[in-house]
């Protein structure tokens, strides 16, 4: 099956954004890791093989951008598993694959693949589900995929829902009554969207969503290592990297072509400004 496809991968009650050889889910934890590069008491990284410890949760291990094994504790729910697999296990899919993990939001805007990326709090998926609540056409949330080739640069869709906490629901006019959790504990929730885009699309716009004390819009538009520096601070769990060089230095050339072709804009915001607001914004400099 082509990378790009989208296929929904159900293990008990389980799924993933893309299609991959095997998804495992263990009870005893079993292998080890050899030849780490970068140890934590969390992590355990090298070029191939991965292991992440998500305390009360799981074990994930990831193995050759194909393979991911799961040893959860006992007794956990299944959207807690569920929450660090499409997360931080996909993230070190990605990394292994040597596709560009954004920690960002896309959508479709008039025939353009708009990327939104930011800081958790900074406001990317409560202004991409503005957008989609109008003319948009929502592609991924949180975590966005960009694939670089002769043709051009893509972003990748993968199956994914946009996650709200209430708050931004209750200013979107989006009632939780049907909702489904993120994880019980958390009032936080999954949004489908209806509209969603399910063929890659090229890159035109990326937007660097950041929070300041002032009380206007401020919109810059980086230039030479400025973008580059600017995009390397939006690698969806970058720290990953230390433990593998050769696709460090593999992320670093596609970052490279990817800011001298792609307009790259960095827009800050009041801390009491509205979603709405900062969509219409956002709008005016598409």
């Amino acid at each position: 099956m082509p990378l790009g496809s989208i296929y929904f991968f159900i293990f008990m009650d389980l799924c993933f954004p893309i299609d991959v050889i095997q998804i495992a889910i263990q009870e005893e934890v079993t292998g080890k890791i050899l030849n780490s590069l970068y140890t934590t008491p969390i992590l355990q990284i090298n070029e191939t093989d991965f292991w992440l410890t998500v305390d009360k949760v799981a074990i994930y291990r990831v193995q050759n951008g194909h393979k991911i094994t799961v040893f959860p504790v006992s007794d956990i729910d299944a959207a807690s598993i569920q929450l660090f697999l499409n997360g931080s296990a996909f993230g070190a899919v990605l990394h292994q694959r040597g596709i560009i993990p954004f920690h960002g939001c896309s959508f479709e805007l008039n025939q353009k693949g708009i990327i939104i990326c930011g800081y958790s709090g900074a406001g990317k998926s409560s202004v991409t589900a503005a957008f989609c609540q109008q003319e948009a056409r929502f592609i991924n949330d949180d975590i966005t995929p960009v694939t670089i080739d002769e043709s051009g640069i893509w972003i990748m869709p993968i199956r994914t829902r946009i996650k709200l906490w209430d708050d931004a629901l209750t200013a979107l006019s989006i009632g939780v009554e049907n909702l489904e959790k993120i994880r019980p504990s958390m009032q936080k929730f999954y949004v489908p969207v209806e509209n969603n885009c399910q063929d890659k699309l090229q890159l035109n716009t990326l937007i660097v969503l950041g929070v300041h004390d002032n009380d206007r819009y401020e919109v810059v538009k980086p230039v030479g290592m400025e973008k580059f520096n600017l995009l390397r601070s939006h690698i969806y769990r970058k720290i990953y990297l230390k433990g593998m060089p050769k696709a460090e230095r593999n992320l670093f050339s596609q970052l490279l072509k990817l800011s001298q072709s792609v307009e790259i804009l960095h827009v800050l915001r009041p801390q009491t400004s509205s979603i709405h607001a900062t969509m219409e914004f956002i709008r005016e400099q598409l």
